[in-house]
């Protein structure tokens, strides 16, 4: 988290930012919160393995977000996923991805790396449903640099002091896991999503656990510090308005880890400026979405999103709405994804949304 450091004629508001900084750290550190989007219906393979390979032959994805520079060193996240259907000829089949993040936050960089591995199993319930249930197995490094931070040692009673010892250890800079994941996913959908009819309902619901084996999560070596069990609640719906160009998205997120529950349901409005072609490639599908979200006791989040063909292009921007505001003049975070899927966004098959 941010750490600002502060000389003899540092002013009260960088010795508050300091506090807040220092205390949201700690506090991180000790629940041992995940990193995650905004958009988190552009990382599916972060809410669960069961995603892989389910809603698409091919999908890939990537995603930047540039959080609280409003209060200095922003925070900086980065992530990239793919995912195929395998056997997609036979009736049960299978889906493979791969996914990776690197984020980066404060003065200190605290920095974490993370590259993962999931499998999913995917079974047709019916011709309007399936089940997928899916496993992940990734491998994470965390690390920090010390000397970039500023410690209470360092106060000489008068002012910051800089050659002071620090009383920290400085063999603790980083450290590497190895994490699990596992997750089950229910999808359901009837029609396709032409705009001569646009009378389709498409539905999917899921739940997944990260890191159930709680692998020690420490700078320095400390067993008795452990990353918590997260786990996950998800839903998302396309329901087509019947003889209108309209999709309504609503969809939900569930975080529960240590001491941290976040709750973010919202709502997209997704406007098709214009269908594909059923039985040709003369006429390309485009749409454009406009939504907002809810972070419970956090942020308000709005969205638009532009798709074309098998691309797409999504923004987001968090207004801060905690006690945080204070410090951060409501400004949170901004955050752009780059989609490409194959087959189309439009007149997908049952069960795809």
């Amino acid at each position: 988290m941010k750490t600002t450091k502060i000389t003899g004629k540092g002013k009260m508001d960088q010795v508050l930012v300091l506090c807040i900084g220092l205390g949201l750290f700690i506090s991180t550190a000790a629940i041992a919160q995940d990193i995650h989007f905004s958009q988190f219906d552009e990382t599916p393979l972060q809410l669960n393995p069961a995603n892989a390979g389910v809603h698409h032959d091919v999908r890939a994805i990537t995603n930047y977000r540039n959080q609280w520079q409003a209060v200095g060193s922003p925070y900086k996240t980065f992530a990239a996923s793919c995912e195929f259907k395998l056997l997609k000829d036979k009736k049960n089949h299978l889906g493979i991805g791969i996914d990776f993040f690197n984020d980066k936050a404060g003065d200190a960089q605290l920095g974490s790396n993370q590259a993962n591995l999931s499998l999913s199993g995917i079974v047709p319930l019916s011709s309007k449903s399936l089940l997928s249930g899916g496993l992940m197995c990734g491998f994470a490094q965390r690390s920090m640099k010390f000397d970039n931070l500023t410690w209470g040692n360092q106060f000489n009673g008068m002012s910051y002091d800089a050659n002071l010892a620090t009383g920290e250890p400085t063999n603790g800079g980083s450290f590497t896991y190895l994490d699990l994941g596992a997750g089950v996913q229910y999808s359901y959908g009837t029609d396709e999503m032409y705009i001569s009819a646009n009378n389709a309902r498409k539905v999917n619901i899921g739940f997944s656990v990260f890191h159930p084996h709680q692998p020690v999560y420490s700078f320095y070596g400390s067993t008795s510090q452990n990353l918590h069990m997260k786990m996950v609640f998800h839903g998302a719906a396309a329901l087509g308005l019947k003889n209108t160009p309209l999709i309504l998205k609503p969809s939900y997120i569930v975080f529960v880890q240590g001491g941290t529950r976040e709750i973010t349901p919202g709502l997209t409005i997704q406007y098709v400026l214009q269908e594909g072609s059923k039985y040709t490639r003369n006429k390309n599908p485009a749409a454009f979405s406009l939504g907002g979200y809810y972070r419970t006791m956090d942020a308000f989040i709005a969205t638009a999103k532009f798709e074309f063909s098998n691309y797409a292009i999504g923004f987001s921007y968090d207004v801060n709405l905690s006690k945080l505001r204070t410090i951060t003049s409501t400004k949170g975070g901004f955050e752009i994804s780059l989609r490409f899927i194959a087959p189309g966004a439009f007149g997908a098959s049952r069960a795809r949304i």
